[in-house]
């Protein structure tokens, strides 16, 4: 089914691909994740197009295209591979792939492309949960599994916004030493949270890999595991713009649970998908 983001035509000269990736294989809670990258286009466009920061429309300065949402393979590697297909041809012609998941297995795919092409890659991982599980459900791929699977990539991941885990998530960032910015932290010292933030993604070529669970429930309460203490809007949007300011090649956002009776998460995802093409336009015009 073709839906384009914000209800317009596909820009022939289009800097940003969004990419639909309605898959989910091992949702653990509240089940619906497949459905959210049809739904958060179909809201899409309700919002207004023009931009109140930085006072453009990043459909004119950028451009979208959206790739159809397609039906993908239930067998995890299968799938990976149709999503890793469409970034990597996202690439091929310049544009800035933008996977709309889906759970947050759908990341790995987008990675393993990214991996190749840019081999000194980092990922920024903001969410409610570490995802650094070993095994999940008796299965190495799973959405519990995914940030395991990236780091034995050899992938550097910063995770931010972390406000649960397992003690076997526990066990390993002890003995991994692998760095975590905990909501707590956020809250205690946000300033000083931005700096360490900076300080990763500097000088190297990095994806944002975007679960919508690190919001916390009163911005976005429509995911599969909700988390109270999570982060604000205005908070996101400081880290994004943190984020954008620096080599930024490739986004997913991740494991909204649609709901027809309240769409409130979906808008907030279409809206976040908005605010990073207006932080792209804005630094290539040289005002972010």
């Amino acid at each position: 089914m073709k839906i384009s983001f914000l209800g317009l035509p596909d820009h022939p000269q289009a800097k940003v691909a969004l990419i639909p990736a309605p898959f989910e294989y091992s949702t653990s809670w509240k089940k619906g994740t497949k459905e959210a990258p049809l739904e958060i286009l179909k809201v899409s466009p309700n919002m207004e197009f023009f931009d109140e920061e930085y006072f453009l429309d990043p459909s004119e300065k950028l451009g979208f295209f959206t790739y159809s949402v397609e039906e993908l393979s239930f067998d995890p590697e299968e799938a990976l591979k149709e999503i890793a297909q469409k970034v990597e041809e996202s690439l091929s012609v310049g544009r800035f792939p933008l996977v709309i998941g889906g759970e947050h297995t759908v990341t790995l795919g987008s990675i393993r492309v990214l991996k190749e092409a840019f081999p000194r890659l980092k990922v920024v991982h903001l969410d409610a949960h570490l995802d650094l599980r070993y095994r999940y459900n008796q299965s190495l791929i799973t959405h519990a599994t995914v940030m395991r699977r990236v780091y034995e990539l050899g992938v550097p991941i910063l995770s931010v916004g972390i406000r649960t885990l397992c003690e076997e998530e526990y066990e390993f960032i002890k003995k991994e030493n692998y760095p975590v910015i905990w909501a707590k932290d956020l809250k205690a010292d946000f300033k000083g949270c931005l700096e360490r933030l900076k300080e990763f993604v500097k000088g190297g070529p990095f994806f944002l890999s975007f679960d919508m669970d690190v919001f916390d429930p009163s911005v976005a309460p429509g995911v599969g595991t909700p988390e109270p203490g999570g982060v604000n809007w205005w908070e996101v949007l400081d880290i994004l713009k943190v984020l954008v300011k620096h080599r930024l090649v490739g986004m997913d956002l991740v494991e909204v649970k649609p709901d027809p009776v309240n769409p409130n998460t979906e808008y907030v995802a279409a809206k976040l998908i908005f605010k990073v093409a207006v932080y792209l336009a804005a630094k290539h015009e040289g005002i972010l």
